[in-house]
């Protein structure tokens, strides 16, 4: 299968439907005829242009061809380089790179040292399993958004800017804002080209339902057609019906802004909820068969049996199975700052400005993700995969 398919597949879906929409009914019921199609003027080399702009083309952001178009059409009219946005996107670029080489590759020995073990169907104890499905949960994380901050990054160097693709997404109070801030561009394909066309929530309550769960299960059949990623989708289909229907029950006892609901504790519970249930639903994304999920949740849960606890004085001995060390416990801590505490990246690139501060920090990262590169083998990301 080439490399990527079915993000150039969706981008040119996009371009079609773009182009399709051009042409309203007015124009065609005041015509009367098909002669309406020749008003839809598509230049050959601006398609090329838009289906083969590289920086996102691998791995997204999925853009339309009304979001790019105008900015190659403007970008050629300028005088002179942009140097501000040259800035903006060695910036973002930096931080990207850092994600992916220095955070995400290094979860990455750990998930993948857990599942190959639980995938072979032994098992791991239990600190062992959550700081595999941890090390994955954090892996694809810092990847996949590595990935949108160093498109934005390239993008910039040429003037462009690409959409945002990623948001705080495991900041998410529930599975709804999770899903609008994950692979935001991805949601909005799936919104404007199947959730809507359905019926959206323009229907009875049970067709709402019937279309947020098939939206869902089939995001997870796009990912791969094997068990683990139908099981996937199913998860979080059921999970986005509980959730609006837990909205409903909220909205019919005028209980949606009670000061309960407002208050931190309720938001902390959700989030927990909502953070685990995405630890947990990500390991049937990432096993490889289904005995290895199962594996690897038996011993998340203390079903297998769980490490003495003498032993918890002793990481290396604790999580040997892993290759685990005691900077595997700092990774964890430091992953969870970032995710919870950290200002998000794009908010960064929109409070920029170039000063020497801003500079020696871009240079730091740059610095030191090329050094961790140098000293590890090379890991691909993960979105190539789909």
């Amino acid at each position: 299968m080439p490399l990527a398919i079915s993000f150039f597949t969706f981008q040119q879906i996009a371009f079609l439907v773009d182009c399709y929409k051009r042409v309203s009914v007015s124009d065609l019921e005041e015509n009367h005829n098909f002669n309406f199609l020749k008003r839809v003027q598509i230049d050959f080399l601006d398609y090329c242009l838009f289906v083969s702009f590289f920086p996102q083309l691998i791995a997204g952001p999925i853009v339309h061809h009304k979001e790019m178009m105008p900015q190659f059409k403007l970008l050629f009219k300028m005088p002179s380089v942009q140097w501000d946005k040259i800035a903006k996107g060695v910036f973002i670029f930096s931080i990207g790179l850092f994600k992916k080489v220095f955070i995400a590759d290094s979860f990455a020995k750990w998930a993948n040292n857990g599942f190959r073990i639980v995938e072979k169907g032994e098992f791991l104890n239990f600190f062992e399993s959550w700081v595999t499905s941890l090390s994955y949960t954090f892996q694809l994380y810092f990847d996949f958004s590595g990935y949108c901050d160093m498109a934005i990054g390239l993008g910039l160097l040429f003037g462009i800017l690409l959409p945002i693709n990623f948001s705080s997404p495991y900041k998410a109070h529930n599975i709804t804002d999770f899903w609008r801030k994950w692979h935001i561009t991805l949601g909005r394909f799936l919104k404007d080209y199947l959730y809507i066309p359905l019926g959206g929530n323009r229907g009875s309550k049970l067709l709402t339902f019937r279309n947020l769960f098939f939206v869902a299960f089939l995001s997870g059949v796009w990912h791969g057609a094997g068990f683990g990623f139908i099981i996937w989708g199913a998860l979080q289909g059921i999970a986005m019906c509980l959730h609006r229907a837990y909205g409903y029950v909220l909205e019919s006892l005028n209980l949606a802004q009670s000061a309960f609901l407002q208050s931190r504790f309720y938001k902390v519970f959700c989030w927990f909820m909502t953070f685990n249930f995405l630890n947990i639903t990500w390991v049937f994304f990432r096993a490889e068969n289904l005995q290895g999920a199962l594996n690897l949740l038996q011993g998340m849960f203390g079903i297998v049996w769980v490490e003495l606890p003498h032993k918890a004085r002793h990481i290396p001995r604790l999580l040997e199975n892993l290759d685990g060390r005691n900077e595997t416990l700092f990774f964890l801590v430091f992953a969870f700052m970032i995710c919870l505490c950290a200002k998000n990246s794009i908010d960064g690139l929109q409070d920029f400005r170039a000063s020497w501060k801003n500079v020696v920090f871009a240079g730091f990262l740059l610095f030191v993700s090329v050094a961790t590169l140098s000293i590890t083998p090379y890991v691909e990301f993960i979105y190539f995969n789909f």
